[in-house]
């Protein structure tokens, strides 16, 4: 199964997810990413819209090389 790393980028810092996680395909990682997203937007859900809605998870291959950027506004 490949390895998919899920980053989180906002106007603050790049949280890069160090060990990743095997799912079977792309669909699956981007399902996972909804949940960080959610997860994410809940715990930070006093922050300021122009901040919050820059929050964007990218969705890393097993080559270092980002695959699928989702904007949060998308998800949450």
């Amino acid at each position: 199964m490949p390895r998919y790393y899920i980053d989180v980028k906002s106007h603050f810092c790049t949280d890069e997810d160090p060990s990743g996680i095997e799912l079977p395909d792309l669909q699956a990682a981007r399902i996972e990413a909804a949940k960080v997203a959610e997860r994410l937007l809940k715990s930070w859900a006093g922050m300021l819209p122009q901040y919050s809605s820059e929050i964007m998870i990218e969705i890393v291959g097993e080559d270092l090389r980002p695959v699928l950027i989702i904007p949060c506004s998308e998800i949450g």
